[in-house]
């Protein structure tokens, strides 16, 4: 991933842990502590949809919901959608329970009906986590109440919403503000339902617990998607400082960087001249891929590469770099690489300099091929002195 947000925000965030990415350029928008362990809460429940989701055959098929499914979850006051022992519900019913109003009767009653128990359905979060490369976390339980064993980072969450957003089911809830139930029940998202005109942020799941603080995981849309997980906020505000944060991101990012294209793949970066190479003298260096960056709205680009190289070069030798200086101090560098072999030989190197003043002086080069011409009969009469000498000797 490429590091955009190299500098300090003109903000402070209280959210102890943070990580902000272009999701469709995997660029590092801005970073705190995203790769060191962290209670995920209710965020936990991105991966339980996401597992029950996969395992579903029908969302529309029905289940009942049974004290199995409840058992233990009032007393732990986890937050919960509203079913009750007895509802006759849908899987589409509980997966909107499960990301709008963060039901905990919801993640235990998928896994009860699709896999018999709690414990299977974990081993299968567990097992998808282990797929999607997430090394640092391990689950215990499919709701986020807190355990000491159960835990992952900023980082890992993000490879996990990255992967849920593009199933379908998962990201026409998730982007949900509101449900109803087939048995009535009324859902509201957590965290969209607290947004007011012209935020950015489309799709959340929020978290919390004590030793967890305030958590949310977005996305927003845009000409630029990005994504945030954000956790440990604070917990001494009426409307969650983790959303407050996640949205001062958003607007911040949003005014002041835009993605941009600075070279096409196959377009001209540079022409230059090559050195011990006539059929290469002139030289077009092409971008062997796309150069593009999210960055700060005001930049400046070099094109750091000399304006004279040296055979011979290897194809996928670096030349120099494409560099991009954002006005917020951001630097990022881009390799440019040989496309091809350039070749010489001992002949032209020994005689490269002649050769070069040649080749840029019109005049001077006639004049050079005169007194080539003119060694070129010394020597051979010269040897053939030589030889007609040895010859009389003899």
């Amino acid at each position: 991933m490429i590091n955009v947000q190299a500098v300090s925000l003109p903000f402070e965030l209280e959210a102890q842990y943070v990580y902000m990415i272009n999701i469709d350029t995997n660029e590092i928008m801005c970073e705190k502590n995203a790769y060191e362990k962290m209670y995920p809460a209710s965020l936990t429940k991105i991966m339980s949809a996401i597992v029950a989701i996969e395992a579903i055959d029908n969302l529309d098929d029905k289940l009942t919901i049974t004290y199995e499914m409840m058992a233990g979850l009032y007393e732990a006051n986890a937050s919960m959608a509203g079913f009750q022992v007895g509802n006759e519900v849908t899987y589409r019913d509980l997966l909107y329970g499960v990301l709008l109003p963060s039901g905990a009767e919801c993640t235990q009653a998928l896994a009860y009906s699709l896999y018999g128990s709690v414990e299977i359905f974990v081993a299968k979060m567990n097992e998808k986590a282990a797929e999607l490369g997430m090394k640092d976390t391990n689950f215990v339980n499919t709701t986020g109440l807190h355990d000491e064993n159960h835990y992952s980072t900023c980082y890992d969450l993000s490879l996990l919403l990255k992967y849920a957003i593009n199933n379908p089911t998962f990201y026409e809830i998730f982007t949900s503000k509101e449900y109803t139930s087939t048995n009535g029940i009324e859902m509201h998202s957590s965290s969209l339902s607290y947004l007011g005109e012209g935020a950015h942020m489309i799709g959340a799941k929020t978290g919390f617990t004590n030793p967890a603080g305030r958590c949310l995981a977005s996305i927003s849309d845009g000409e630029e998607r990005y994504m945030i997980i954000l956790a440990k906020a604070p917990n001494d505000a009426q409307i969650s400082k983790a959303l407050v944060e996640s949205n001062q991101l958003y607007d911040y990012f949003y005014d002041n960087y835009h993605y941009e294209v600075f070279y096409e793949q196959g377009s001209i970066i540079k022409e230059v001249k090559v050195r011990y190479s006539i059929t290469n003298y002139d030289y077009v260096i092409l971008s062997d891929k796309q150069i593009a960056l999210t960055t700060y709205n005001d930049y400046d680009v070099r094109v750091n590469i000399p304006d004279v190289l040296e055979a011979p070069i290897v194809k996928g030798d670096i030349l120099g770099a494409v560099e991009i200086e954002g006005n917020d101090g951001t630097f990022t560098s881009f390799n440019i690489y040989a496309a091809e072999d350039i070749k010489t030989n001992f002949i032209i190197n020994l005689f490269w300099p002649m050769i070069a003043f040649g080749l840029n002086n019109t005049h001077a080069a006639i004049n050079i091929l005169i007194i080539i011409i003119l060694l070129a009969i010394i020597i051979k009469l010269a040897w053939g002195l030589k030889f007609k000498r040895i010859k009389n000797k003899k």
